[in-house]
């Protein structure tokens, strides 16, 4: 056989089994629809979704492949974006603030081993750590919340009214 035999070989059974459409390749692609473009709406989707997987802005750009300074021009730029990403950070502290209360609460289990074997479970209880990250995430909800737009001046204003009223 000589390198031309081989060739048509591949090629006509290809071209036969195409004719007749029973392959799963072409099956799946009928499946799959039309081709997704990488808009940016459906990139904002797609990112959302990461940071709720994740929880980390940079790591969620990253698994989206959009930069982070571009993420962060269209949080600055759609207050919608900027909501869903608030919220979804939102739910994301107080998953973790449920974890460390559990941890607090419960304690950790850790394993126990003597001459280099698991013999056995001890409970712990470690609450330093816990108020660590907690201490940490209240600061940092402080900062974003100094610098939000939506805590301005005005807001002050409006609870006056409610105060003296009491």
């Amino acid at each position: 056989m000589d390198i031309v035999e081989v060739s048509e070989l591949r090629v006509e059974p290809a071209k036969a089994v195409a004719a007749t459409g029973n392959t799963s390749e072409s099956l799946a692609r009928v499946l799959r629809g039309p081709v997704r473009r990488r808009t940016p709406p459906r990139l904002r989707v797609f990112f959302l979704r990461q940071l709720r997987q994740c929880g980390e802005v940079s790591l969620a750009a990253k698994r989206t492949g959009v930069p982070l300074s571009t993420v962060y021009r269209w949080r600055q730029r759609d207050p919608r974006f900027r909501g869903h990403w608030d919220t979804i950070l939102l739910q994301r502290r107080q998953i973790v603030e449920d974890r460390l209360m559990a941890i607090i609460r419960e304690g950790e289990l850790r394993s126990v081993c003597h001459k280099g074997l698991e013999v056995g479970w001890r409970r712990t209880f470690t609450h330093l750590a816990s108020i660590r990250a907690l201490d940490y995430l209240e600061r940092r909800t402080a900062e974003k919340m100094s610098h939000h737009v939506s805590h301005s001046g005005a807001a002050p204003e409006a609870e006056k009214p409610a105060e003296s009223a009491a």
